[in-house]
């Protein structure tokens, strides 16, 4: 089933003076199995959007259907620990967040919290660690040594360990190099196109949107603006001259290129199908 916001909105500091609607009306489908993107500007409400998913914050107004699961106005769930075990929340710069001795306890630290005995939940961090391409001879090392990235893997182990069926990524690359950067979202590819995890990305970087994500979610002033196909997202000009999204590179190239008398592909999404599709011209 798809995670269905249903008339929801969600205000700060409700009933006070300085009252603000973050959410406003949110009508929106979110197809299970995918990777979605949700972009637009600085306070627009995508970060507001997401920590609904996992009970952060409980709709003002409207609900939220997830999973087995209904938030509704006005009511307090009691199920939050069963939904928190089934949406993982990757906080951005997550890594603030280890606190345990070491690497190990911290990411067995979730599942065993959740429930697991502590043997299986060791296994359990094991095993995340390796995913996220922690060596072994770090499980016992204290997470502050850590670098900036590997703390970064390491969080998001705690969240792969724990085993959700849906993983949100509150802007999983910020303040990474470039090549973390892929590293991490190749990981969430993964884990979506192996373990069919349904991905939900935040972000401000409209490339890797592009290149990794099946739907995305245009939001601007608490309002859905766009919802659909990302590459028609991007192939929609006057919508990204709207709401002020920069055009990825490789779509730039694909209109030069159209705009010399090739025929390029609207669905060539990578560097190789352009090559591929001039070389075939230049025969």
């Amino acid at each position: 089933m798809p995670i269905t916001f249903k008339a929801l909105s969600y205000i700060y500091d409700k009933d006070m003076p300085y009252a603000h609607k973050a959410l406003d009306n949110i009508d929106l489908d979110i197809r299970e199995g995918i990777i979605t993107a949700i972009i637009g500007e600085t306070g627009s409400g995508k970060s507001t959007l997401v920590e609904h998913l996992n009970a952060l914050l409980l709709p003002s107004e409207g609900s939220l259907e997830i999973l087995d699961y209904t938030l509704t106005a006005g009511n307090k769930p009691k199920f939050l620990k069963p939904l928190r075990k089934d949406v993982g929340l990757v906080f951005q710069f997550s890594e603030y967040q280890l606190f345990e001795e070491t690497v190990l306890k911290d990411v067995a630290f979730g599942p065993q919290n959740f429930g697991i005995d502590q043997q299986t939940a060791t296994s359990m961090a094991k095993e995340a660690l390796r995913m996220v391409n922690i060596d072994e001879s770090l499980f016992s090392a204290s997470p502050l040594e850590l670098s900036g990235g590997q703390k970064r893997r390491v969080a998001i182990a705690g969240i792969i360990a724990c085993d959700p069926q849906i993983i949100v990524l509150d802007e999983p690359t910020a303040g990474l190099d470039p090549r973390g950067a892929k590293e991490i979202i190749d990981l969430f590819v993964d884990l979506n196109r192996k373990l069919k995890k349904t991905i939900i990305i935040v972000s401000h970087d409209n490339e890797m949107v592009y290149n990794y994500c099946d739907d995305t979610v245009v939001l601007s002033k608490g309002q859905i603006r766009y919802h659909g196909p990302t590459i028609d997202l991007f192939n929609d000009e006057k919508i990204l001259k709207e709401y002020d999204l920069l055009e990825p590179q490789i779509v730039t190239l694909r209109k030069l290129l159209k705009n010399k008398g090739f025929r390029i592909s609207d669905d060539a999404r990578t560097l190789d199908v352009i090559v591929k599709q001039v070389k075939e011209q230049l025969k």
